[in-house]
C-alpha cells in the first residue's frame, strides 16, 4: 500500500520532501548546508570578515563563477544566512540579495531589482526606520556629552556626528521622516534611474556603516558591516553592448561610493575565458578575489544528501543520518551521477524518495537498501535506461 506523502515523511522523521526546490530565503534551514567547497567557502569567509568594521572594516568585492549548478546561488544564500542568522550578533550587519538585474520586460536594471529585491523583499525599510530612532538617540547622547541646549537644532547636531556633506543631509532626511510612507518617498521615489537607485543605496550604506564621535570617548556605529549579493550576472552575455556597459558602470559606482565596511558579491555561470566578455577591465581590476565553484566527487555527494536530510528532521533526537535511506544506497545513487553538481543531486534525490515512497516502501519496516532500489528499478525509472546521468 502507497503511504500518502505526510504519512511517509512523517513516518521517515522528516517535515516534507527536504529535496524540494532551492531555498529561496536566509530563514530557509537549507541555506545554512554547503557541502564539498571548503577551500570556497573560506576563501568567501574570510573577505565578508574583513569587511566588519572590528576587524579589516575596508571595501571588497568578490566574483563567484562556474558551470549551471554548482551551488552559486545557493552560496549566496548560505553567505546571507550566516550574516543574518547564524552568526548574527558577530557581523551585525545589513546585508541585501539580489536574484537577477533583469527586471521590466527583459531589460538589466538596477533600479528595477533596488524596487523589487531591496525595497520590497529584504529588511532595507525595517532598516532605515531602525537607523532613523539610533540617529535620534546619537542626537540625544551628544546634546547630553557636550552640554548642548536644544536652542542648538538637530541638524547641526547632525553635522558634526557627520561631517561629509553628502551624506549628512541625506541623514538628515531620514531623521525628519516620521511615517512609513515618508520613509518609502525618500527611498523608493516614483521616478527612479538606475543612477539615482544607486545614489540612495550606497549613500545609506555608508550612512549604516559610519562611525559617530558622540564624545571623546564615546563612538557609536549603526552596523559593523554591509553586504550586496548580485545573481545571475551572465545574464550580461545576453545583453547589448549599451546595456552591459550600463550595468559594468553601475557596478563600478556602487563599489567606488563605498569604501569602508562593505563587501559586493556577484555570482554567474560562466568559464574564466568568458569572464573578459563579460566585464570591463574597470571591473575586473577592482575585483579581489575570483572564486571557480566546481564540480563535485561521490563523496561530497554523498555528505551533502545527509545534510540536507537532517536539517529537514522533525525531531532531531529521532532517526538521522541517511534514514530513510541506508547510506548504502545514497553512494549507489552518487555513483551513478557524471558531472555531479548541487543541483543535479537535490533534482536527482527528489525523485528518488517520491519513487520510493510510490513503491509502497514503509520506514518503520527499515530503511531504503540497495536491493530494495535495485528490485524496483528506481535508479533506471529517475536516470533513464543505464542509471547514468
Amino acid at each position: 500500500m502507497v503511504m500518502q506523502p505526510g504519512d511517509y515523511y512523517e513516518k521517515a522523521n522528516l517535515r516534507d520532501n527536504p529535496f524540494r526546490s532551492n531555498p529561496n530565503f536566509a530563514a530557509d534551514p537549507r541555506a545554512s548546508i554547503w557541502v564539498g567547497y571548503e577551500k570556497q567557502k573560506k576563501q568567501l569567509d574570510k573577505y565578508l570578515r574583513r569587511s566588519l568594521a572590528d576587524q579589516v572594516g575596508n571595501a571588497n568585492f568578490i566574483m563567484l563563477y562556474g558551470n549551471y549548478g554548482t551551488g552559486k546561488s545557493h552560496s549566496l544564500l548560505w553567505a546571507q544566512n550566516r550574516i543574518l542568522h547564524e552568526e548574527k550578533k558577530t557581523f551585525d550587519a545589513v546585508c541585501y540579495f539580489i536574484p537577477t538585474l533583469r527586471k521590466d520586460k527583459g531589460k538589466l536594471t538596477f533600479a528595477g531589482a533596488f524596487l523589487d529585491d531591496i525595497i520590497a523583499k529584504s529588511d532595507l525599510m525595517a532598516n532605515v526606520q531602525a537607523y532613523h530612532n539610533f540617529l535620534t538617540e546619537c542626537i540625544s547622547l551628544c546634546r547630553t556629552a557636550h552640554g548642548h541646549t536644544h536652542d542648538v537644532p538637530a541638524e547641526k547636531i547632525i553635522e558634526l556626528l557627520i561631517p561629509p556633506v553628502e551624506l549628512n543631509n541625506f541623514a538628515k532626511e531620514i531623521y525628519h521622516c516620521q511615517k512609513e510612507d515618508d520613509f518609502l518617498k525618500l527611498i523608493a521615489p516614483k521616478t527612479l534611474t538606475d543612477y539615482q537607485a544607486m545614489m540612495i543605496f550606497t549613500r545609506l550604506v555608508n550612512l549604516f556603516v559610519h562611525e559617530m564621535d558622540i564624545s571623546e570617548t564615546s563612538k557609536r556605529r549603526f552596523k559593523k558591516g554591509a553586504y550586496l549579493f548580485i545573481d545571475e550576472l551572465d545574464d550580461l552575455e545576453r545583453a547589448s553592448v549599451k546595456e552591459a556597459r550600463e550595468v559594468n558602470d553601475i557596478l563600478r559606482h556602487i563599489y567606488d561610493n563605498c569604501p569602508n565596511c562593505f563587501c559586493m558579491v556577484i555570482a554567474l555561470s560562466a568559464e574564466i575565458s568568458q569572464l573578459a566578455v563579460l566585464f570591463f577591465d574597470y571591473i575586473l581590476s577592482r575585483i579581489h578575489r575570483q572564486i571557480e565553484l566546481v564540480v563535485l566527487d561521490k563523496d561530497d555527494a554523498v555528505a551533502f544528501v545527509r545534510e540536507i536530510l537532517n536539517s529537514n528532521r522533525v525531531d532531531p533526537e529521532g532517526e538521522g543520518e541517511f534514514f530513510p535511506f541506508e547510506e548504502a544506497a545514497i553512494e549507489t545513487i552518487a555513483s551513478q551521477l557524471t558531472e555531479i553538481t548541487p543541483r543535479k543531486i537535490v533534482t536527482t534525490m527528489q525523485q528518488v524518495i517520491e519513487e520510493v515512497r510510490l513503491a509502497g516502501h514503509d520506514p518503520a519496516e527499515g530503511a531504503v537498501s540497495v536491493d530494495f532500489l535495485d528490485d524496483n528499478e528506481i535508479v533506471e525509472e529517475v536516470l533513464g535506461e543505464g542509471g547514468v546521468a
